[in-house]
């Protein structure tokens, strides 16, 4: 099985549980990628500088690749954010190449949208695609697309959820702060929550929560501190409790879906990061929009309608979490802080679309 891709990081976040599962069952699985990573964003100052981000990068690679049991990764030295535009037929030839080189039954690469939408993306799933193609007059392969579904489950819900059946009150440490702030935007960016999630800041003496309101957003806090002030039924006020940062606010009115039980206030200058249920309207963005046939799956996620392949991967999610660890510069993030059932909720399933070979007509209207 290979698997090319445009940047480190592609290969866990696109299709990471599937290699997984797939070389723990002893497949021969590697993976490609056609540049370093050295444009990429670099969230953990720590670990790279702008000089040295490739080389971090394609460290990173490797260790993400031992974590999901691959048995090789290469990156390449194209230009990152100039894929789109290198010569088409060059890019061809290139894939040409690696398929040439690893001989390989199964091909996972991009589809048309670039799971993401990035001109990276594009230009290497096309590449790769036509390179397939070409490939089949003399070899047969199995080509496949990744796909990312969207799905209608909020993270706002399950973090209520978590924090509320815990026994012992929630403080988040500096980094749980960071990880949660990085997981969640980019979860809800691609797609895996349907949540809408912004930073937000409340100067000193302003509401973030007024009692008897309707529960519809949640809040982590990231700096300052409030007051959870409750007024009696006489108007009166009093101070019942203070949080800081690393608290959840709000979350025990989404979990129970009553309305506000108390005011917080903020004391100091404040900011959160505020969870709320998307408008369905803003759902989808371009790469939605590209791809307008879906269809709706049990489980709520709405998938491209050429959906062919749905990989559980529930017992591999472990694996892929690790492995976006280990790109600690694009994803500081640490894979313990997380409960199991989230993680699995939203990572367990995985999906292609098959693109080769193409599927038979049908002889018959009726099921043989």
């Amino acid at each position: 099985m290979l698997g090319i891709f445009a940047h480190p990081d592609d290969e866990t976040i696109c299709a990471g549980g599937t290699f997984a599962k797939y070389a723990g069952a002893g497949a021969d699985v590697r993976v490609v990628s056609l540049t370093r990573g050295g444009a990429g964003q670099i969230r953990d100052a720590a670990v790279a500088t702008r000089a040295t981000l490739g080389a971090v990068r394609e460290r990173e690679l490797a260790a993400a690749g031992r974590e999901l049991g691959l048995t090789r990764t290469r990156c390449l030295d194209h230009p990152d954010g100039g894929l789109c535009d290198l010569d088409a037929r060059a890019l061809v030839d290139l894939a040409s190449d690696l398929l040439g080189e690893f001989d390989p039954d199964v091909v996972v690469t991009f589809g048309p949208d670039g799971f993401s939408g990035h001109p990276d993306h594009v230009a290497v799933g096309g590449a790769v695609t036509a390179a397939c193609r070409e490939l089949r007059r003399a070899t047969p392969v199995r080509l496949f697309h990744c796909h990312l579904p969207r799905s209608g489950m909020l993270l706002r819900d399950r973090l209520a959820t978590w924090v509320v059946e815990l026994t012992t009150r929630f403080q988040g440490t500096r980094d749980f702060v960071r990880a949660l702030s990085v997981f969640s935007r980019e979860t809800t960016a691609l797609g895996y929550a349907a949540d809408f999630v912004t930073v937000e800041w409340f100067p000193a003496g302003s509401y973030l929560v007024e009692q008897g309101e309707t529960a519809t957003e949640m809040h982590f806090l990231l700096s300052g501190a409030v007051e959870i002030r409750r007024e009696g039924g006489d108007g009166r006020v009093r101070v019942v409790d203070r949080s800081g940062p690393g608290e959840f606010i709000g979350e025990e009115g989404i979990a129970t879906g009553r309305p506000r039980n108390a005011h917080v206030v903020a004391v100091d200058d404040v900011t959160s990061l505020a969870f709320r249920a998307s408008d369905p309207a803003s759902l989808g963005g371009p790469a939605e929009q590209e791809r307008p046939r879906t269809r709706s799956l049990p489980s709520g996620d709405r998938v491209d309608a050429r959906v062919s392949t749905c990989i559980d991967v529930s017992d591999f999610v472990g694996h892929k979490i690790r492995a976006t660890a280990a790109h600690r510069s694009q994803y500081p993030i640490d894979p313990e802080m997380f409960p199991d059932s989230i993680l699995r909720e939203m990572f367990g399933v995985e999906y292609f679309i098959r693109v080769l070979p193409e599927p038979e007509l049908a002889t018959s209207l009726l099921d043989d």
